[in-house]
């Protein structure tokens, strides 16, 4: 006849599954945050350690106040974006989501805080 062992209090079980749900969290936002390489920018974006960038790219990101990552605290009003062809334009940043979310032919590059171009 096979012996059963007796089931755990109901308190016991619900406390190893809460540490195992916590433990894959905590083992999920490490291996992402390994990947992206950093979190948050807290300030303007210019000083984040991304890797080096062309020229033409860090003088908008550092003229225009933007960020690779995004902001903690504001709102960005305008971004910067690529086009096919490889131009930089700082445009509004509703215009700058859009392109983002169509994945169409441009890329969004950086979020920024200066106003877009008129």
């Amino acid at each position: 006849m096979p012996h059963r062992l007796p089931t755990p209090p109901r308190w016991l079980r619900l406390t190893l599954v809460a540490v195992r749900a916590g433990t894959l969290s905590v083992a999920a936002l490490v291996g992402l945050s390994a990947l992206t390489g950093a979190g948050l920018d807290p300030g303007g974006g210019s000083t984040s350690s991304f890797g080096h960038r062309p020229a033409a790219v860090q003088e908008m990101i550092e003229q225009h106040r933007c960020s690779t990552t995004g902001f903690e605290r504001d709102e960005p009003t305008s971004a910067i974006v690529r086009s096919l062809d490889g131009r930089l334009r700082l445009v509004a940043f509703e215009r700058a989501w859009q392109l983002f979310t169509s994945h169409g032919a441009a890329s969004l590059v950086a979020v920024c805080l200066d106003p877009p171009d008129a």
